[in-house]
């Protein structure tokens, strides 16, 4: 059994910080925005297994460190290393979606505070979190198609339990950000506080959800993802074979390449 204690150092990325029955699951990358290497994204399911283990906390917050940005998404320079096969990139893929299990089977309440970026596999986190609160600095996008891949289909009932189907088409079509106001009028965020207010506001609705009955909240979250899970029907072969042929193209290598060039991708359909 690994303690809590194993986690908590503010060195490593992401941390875990418990403050009476609240734990912050924090991303720690700040001069990269919160992208986070392979590594963070397999340390997620481990620290998600200790508060699983502690059953005197009651709420857990997903933030990010440095207080101007929440998750920018994978770290892509990493990508050539480590998702150079079509094999590697599926157990990358493999790995996000590990993640974003981890944080949504998480039996209590998990808010998701969310300043500046909130891309690709950060939208995904957040997705996973029950209650999404935002500043008015955030924003918020899904570039998979202007990096050639295919954002991985297990991740996007998430999306489409947020957002309208043509809401979620849009944003996986064009890769554009979408505004903290937009966000809350498409459903992918629940509320939003001025910027500098977020923590604040953050640690009174944790107070609030700490005082009501664990188990309510337990049956509630249960009963909740049971009934409106997008996943539950899905032919989920089919879209991984689709996502795999993103994966083993010549576009998937473009984009990653122009991302690091930084310059504008020429996709070819590939």
């Amino acid at each position: 059994m690994t303690s809590d204690a194993a986690f908590s150092r503010a060195d490593e990325n992401p941390y875990l910080s418990i403050q009476g029955a609240v734990a912050e699951l924090v991303l720690n990358a700040p001069d990269r925005k919160n992208a986070l290497p392979l590594s963070a994204w397999q340390r997620i399911p481990e620290i998600i297994g200790t508060l699983v283990e502690n059953k005197e906390i009651r709420v857990c917050v997903v933030k990010g460190a440095g207080g101007r940005s929440f998750c920018a998404g994978a770290d892509i320079s990493e990508f050539e290393a480590i998702r150079s096969t079509p094999e590697a990139a599926s157990r990358y893929d493999e790995i996000n979606v590990a993640a974003f299990k981890a944080v949504r089977s998480l039996s209590i309440p998990v808010i998701a505070a969310i300043e500046g970026p909130c891309l690709g596999g950060g939208l995904g986190l957040a997705l996973s979190c029950d209650i999404r609160i935002a500043s008015n600095s955030a924003f918020f996008g899904i570039p998979a198609a202007k990096l050639g891949l295919a954002y991985p289909p297990q991740a996007l009932g998430d999306l489409l339990e947020a957002v309208s189907a043509s809401e979620a088409k849009r944003m996986l079509f064009t890769g554009e950000r979408v505004s903290a106001e937009k966000a809350l009028r498409i459903g992918l965020i629940n509320e939003i506080v001025e910027e500098g207010g977020l923590d604040n506001h953050i640690a009174r609705l944790a107070k609030t959800l700490c005082a009501n009955a664990p188990l309510s909240l337990k049956a509630a979250k249960e009963a909740v993802s049971h009934l409106s899970s997008a996943q539950r029907s899905a032919d989920m072969d089919l879209l991984l074979q689709s996502a795999r042929t993103c994966i083993d193209s010549q576009d998937y290598r473009e984009g990653c390449q122009a991302f690091l060039d930084k310059r504008a991708p020429n996709f070819t359909g590939r």
